[in-house]
């Protein structure tokens, strides 16, 4: 990448658009502009549009910054990035990409063209071993991102995932303790994501537990709507409640506290000469009175909060105090504008190489067309003297024989419309027998969507249906020993086992939704067997199809699935566009007993998620409540000797319409 004066680094968070435009002066790291642009709805919640929401926060980016003559540098959220360090054996240098790859196909759990995937060498200067960074990422994932831009017409210059522009921020803005490792928490709004820097080595987590958590908590507690117990949550330092406020939300913080203990402990096991010196702590969720104290008595090393930066100097023109209002927030797009300039630890790019091609033949095009005018210039005068030759023919023979073969073509077109009109009249009765084989395809293409977004959603799933999949008994260790890496304990294991499928037709959706059916089945309706087949037209207008129940059980805890399957709904209706006849109207979901499922019960009035051994435990609210199993213990298929007696059951209502005739076959997707 040639070398550049000033890049803007833009991160897209949940609740708003970070940007900041750093400007290299002489050596000198001066911050030329910035801006924040809160979106009208936090992107997580179910009824937000979030491509309008990140569309309508660029344009008014845009609308309020100059970028032209700087380079871009966007993140793409780490949730769904993979990075992994190898140690090289000793070769020669012409043959480490041969190696580096080997081990890429190995190591990254998908398939190789399915992924963006970039490596980086790393050398500690007292050990003479030589490490690489493999660092990856779903090409889908990628290209969500770079959609946004593409539609307000805003060129990407470098992709980045954004726990490696926090850890390029920590590294360049001298952060990191003096001695031993440092554990970055970036804590937003429904993530909080996790960066070790030891020494030259990078590991990274993201933990699903955010500011919205906090939020949520209080929801529960006080019967608020979520935008008034953000508020309460922000001012509880002041609030004459402060302590009601702090205690409903303390087992969120003992959450937290927890996942970070569990991966600083994963960490030292894998480093056994690792040693925590320092926790840097960043994203508004820091500014909760009382959490940087908490995690500091928790986890017994020195907690701080960033409230400064150390490297960055403001220009005339920069608006000081919001920079200084929101240290905590601009780390990500400050890690980003250092790739930019060149001036950080990793500088690995993410940027399809496709898109660069083209970037990179844009940028020559001047060049091109300068060249074109030269060459042009040259030709004028053998054009010219073609032209006049050409009038000067006379209308002789060529004429005539250019005429003859147009008349030729003239009457073979005829023809052809001919032959097209007389086939029309074939085509009915071909029609009506395409028709008794409508509706065919319904099923493989409803559980091929259901299939793939399931897998969208639970990290892990992919993982159990490659070990379903594979006869070879080394390659089901191999992903046994990667889920196991991954996700030591059952309790945070992202992976869902289906009990149940039913299924009613409906010859009209019109007025159903799938909240009511869920809770009261499908009145006037019959499940399974040979009831489940579409018969009659559509009545009232409406469209006729499916209400659909699935029943299964997860080893998330309730807290954690919610999300999961709040976001399953986005997933199942973004493959379902793939399938003309398939459509998505209806998703509900909620939380059952375990007897329930084991009783075929359609869990109408019953409580949701857990059993209780008596009323007084129920009331004595949810955090405090003597859990114990509803049913019997299922096993993990993986993992038999774990037991899956605590596995949260949950069913979900879909109410699916048929689009068109039923005949036409829709385009079955194969995967994420």
């Amino acid at each position: 990448m040639a070398t550049v004066n000033s890049v803007w680094g833009i991160d897209i968070g949940q609740c708003a658009l970070k940007a900041l435009k750093l400007r290299d002066a002489d050596g000198v790291l001066q911050v030329e502009a910035l801006d924040i642009i809160e979106h009208a709805q936090i992107l997580s919640e179910p009824d937000a549009d979030r491509v309008q929401l990140v569309r309508t926060a660029l344009e008014t980016f845009l609308s309020r910054n100059a970028v032209a003559g700087s380079l871009v540098a966007v993140a793409v959220s780490g949730q769904s990035g993979f990075t992994r360090f190898v140690k090289l054996p000793p070769v020669e240098s012409k043959k480490i990409p041969d190696i580096v790859r080997f081990e890429a196909e190995q190591q990254i759990p998908f398939p190789i063209a399915d992924v963006i995937w970039r490596w980086q060498p790393f050398q500690d200067t007292h050990s003479p071993d030589v490490e690489v960074g493999i660092f990856a990422m779903k090409r889908v994932d990628v290209a969500e991102m770079l959609d946004h831009f593409d539609e307000v017409q805003l060129a990407v210059d470098v992709v980045q995932m954004a726990p490696l522009a926090l850890f390029n921020f920590l590294t360049f803005d001298e952060q990191l303790a003096t001695d031993g490792a440092t554990l970055l928490a970036d804590v937003g709004a429904n993530k909080t994501d996790l960066v070790v820097a030891d020494g030259p080595r990078i590991w990274t987590r993201t933990i699903q537990i955010g500011g919205n958590d906090f939020t949520e908590s209080l929801v529960k507690a006080f019967k608020l709507s979520f935008p008034k117990a953000e508020k309460l949550k922000r001012s509880a330092a002041t609030s004459k409640y402060a302590r009601q406020i702090f205690q409903a939300m303390r087992p969120v913080f003992s959450d937290l506290a927890q996942e970070i203990q569990r991966s600083v402990g994963y960490y030292t096991a894998m480093r056994r000469e690792a040693r925590f010196k320092k926790v840097v702590g960043l994203g508004n969720g820091f500014r909760l009175p009382g959490l940087q104290k908490f995690l500091e008595q928790q986890l017994n090393i020195p907690v701080v909060r960033v409230d400064t930066y150390n490297k960055l100097t403001g220009s005339g023109t920069v608006n000081a105090p919001m920079l200084n209002e929101n240290v905590l927030s601009f780390a990500v797009a400050y890690g980003l504008a250092l790739q930019g300039l060149e001036l950080s630890a990793v500088g690995t790019n993410l940027l399809p190489d496709e898109i660069a091609r083209r970037r990179l033949w844009g940028r020559k095009r001047p060049w091109f067309a300068a060249t074109g005018a030269v060459l042009l210039a040259a030709l004028a005068a053998p054009l010219y003297r073609a032209v006049n030759d050409r009038s000067a023919l006379a209308q002789g023979e060529p004429y005539r024989d250019a005429d003859r073969i147009t008349r030729t073509l003239r009457e073979w077109s005829n023809r052809y419309e001919e032959m097209v009109g007389r086939a029309g009249s074939e085509a009915e009765p071909i029609d009506r027998y395409r028709k008794l084989f409508g509706y065919r395809a319904f099923w493989p293409a409803f559980q091929a969507v259901l299939s793939t977004g399931i897998e969208a959603s639970f990290a892990c799933q992919k993982l159990y249906n490659e070990y379903s999949a594979a006869t070879n008994a080394q390659t089901r260790e191999r992903i046994k020993g990667l889920i196991r890496s991954r996700y030591p304990t059952r309790a945070n294991r992202p992976v869902v086992f289906l009990q149940l499928m039913q299924a009613a037709p409906l010859s009209s959706i019109q007025g159903k939704t799938a909240e009511t059916m869920l809770r009261t089945g499908a009145p006037g309706e019959t499940y399974g067997g040979s009831g489940s087949t579409l018969g009659g037209a559509a009545s009232e207008g409406g469209k006729p199809g499916y209400y659909i129940r699935i029943v299964g059980r997860t080893s998330l805890d309730q807290r954690q699935a919610n999300p999961v399957l709040t976001n399953l709904r986005k997933e199942l209706e973004k493959a379902a566009k793939d399938v003309p006849s398939l459509n998505i109207v209806g998703y509900a979901h909620n939380f059952i007993s375990a007897s329930s499922v084991t009783g075929g019960a359609m869990a109408s009035g019953m409580r949701r998620g857990y059993t209780y051994e008596d009323e007084r435990d129920y009331d004595q609210g949810p955090r405090s409540r003597a859990r114990r199993p509803g049913g019997p213990m299922e096993p993990d298929p993986l993992f038999p000797e774990e037991e899956g007696a605590g596995d949260v059951y949950f069913q979900i209502g879909l109410i699916v319409a048929i689009e068109g005739d039923g005949v036409t076959e829709p385009n079955v997707p194969v995967g994420p």
